[in-house]
């Protein structure tokens, strides 16, 4: 079963036996709060690697007028999710087979 995690920019293959997320014995779907995005369950679609660019340009943008420790947090995860989001993403453009190949 296939389980869109729009919150992670990803799909979740589930296999509860060895899912990182830590489902409750005999779960039937993901913990999509506690998604981790490394594990090798989840794919990345084009529009999952868009959203994730688009999530890093906003948040940079919500942290600017942001008071004190509310700016404070949301300008150390904007520093750090554009890098990331810029690795994740183009590592999904360069490895993605293209809708003709998998045709």
């Amino acid at each position: 079963m296939l389980y869109d995690n729009p919150d992670a920019f990803l799909v979740c293959a589930f296999k509860r036996d060895n899912a990182l997320c830590e489902p409750d014995p005999g779960a039937t779907a993901p913990r999509q709060y506690d998604c981790q995005p490394g594990f090798g369950n989840t794919v990345r679609a084009d529009a999952h690697a868009r959203r994730l660019r688009q999530r890093a340009t906003e948040l940079d943008t919500l942290a600017a007028p942001a008071p004190g420790p509310i700016a404070k947090r949301l300008k150390a995860i904007a520093a750090q999710l554009p890098a990331t989001a810029t690795a994740t993403a183009s590592a999904h453009d360069t490895t993605a087979p293209s809708a003709e190949a998998l045709t």
